[in-house]
C-alpha cells in the first residue's frame, strides 16, 4: 500500500493538527527565511589594525618553515643532551616557537585558499589581498533594520561550529546578519 499525502500543505505558516494523513509529507515548521543583504546595503567597511600595515604571505610560510625546523633542532638539543642547567625553560621556548612556526605556515596555507580566516580568539579578521599580502581588519557594517553599527564577531557554541555574524549594537538579539566572506570586495594593494 503507498503512502500517499492526502493532505494540503499550503497556508498560512501554520500548523493545524486535527485528523489527517502526513505520510509521506514534509512539514516545516520552523520560518527561517532570513532577509539577505549585499555588502553595498550593509555598507561593510574594514578598519585596518596595526596601522594598516601587511605582510607577504609567502614571507610568513618562509618563516614558519624556518622556525619550524630550528625549533625541532633546539628541542632536541635541549631534551637529548646532558643537562647543563635551566633546561626546563628552554625545552618550553622551544616548544612554543614550534606551535608558532606550524601555526604560522598552515595560517598562510590556508588563506591562500580561503582568503579570510578569524584571527584567534579576538574580534580581528585576517585577509589575503590580491596581490597575496595579509592584512589583519575588524569589520562593521550599518544595521539595515534601525541603522545602528554592527560589528562583525565570531559567535557559536564552543565546541562545534561557530558562524561569522554582524551584530547589530542597538539590539543584538534580533538584528543579526551571518556573513558570507565570498561576497565581500578584494582587497587591492
Amino acid at each position: 500500500m503507498p503512502n500517499n499525502n492526502h493532505g494540503d500543505q499550503s497556508g498560512d505558516n501554520s500548523l493545524n493538527v486535527g485528523v489527517g494523513d502526513f505520510r509521506g509529507a514534509n512539514v516545516n515548521i520552523s520560518h527561517n527565511e532570513r532577509s539577505t543583504f549585499t555588502p553595498e546595503q550593509l555598507h561593510i567597511k574594514r578598519h585596518s589594525a596595526f596601522g594598516g600595515r601587511s605582510v607577504d604571505s609567502s614571507n610568513v610560510s618562509v618563516f614558519g618553515g624556518i622556525t619550524g625546523v630550528a625549533s625541532l633542532i633546539g628541542l632536541y638539543f635541549t631534551l637529548f643532551q646532558p643537562p647543563l642547567g635551566g633546561q626546563s625553560s628552554w625545552s618550553t621556548f622551544f616548544m612554543f616557537s614550534f606551535i608558532v612556526a606550524v601555526m604560522a605556515v598552515a595560517m598562510s596555507a590556508v588563506l591562500r585558499r580561503r582568503k579570510f580566516e578569524h584571527f584567534f580568539g579576538s574580534r580581528h579578521y585576517i585577509e589575503i589581498s590580491q596581490a597575496g599580502r595579509l592584512r589583519v581588519n575588524r569589520l562593521t557594517a550599518q544595521c539595515p533594520w534601525c541603522g545602528s553599527l554592527m560589528h562583525l564577531r565570531r559567535v557559536g557554541p564552543k565546541e562545534g561550529a561557530r558562524d561569522d555574524q554582524f551584530i547589530c549594537v542597538r539590539n543584538p538579539a534580533q538584528h543579526t546578519i551571518q556573513l558570507d566572506p565570498t561576497v565581500l570586495p578584494d582587497i587591492e594593494d
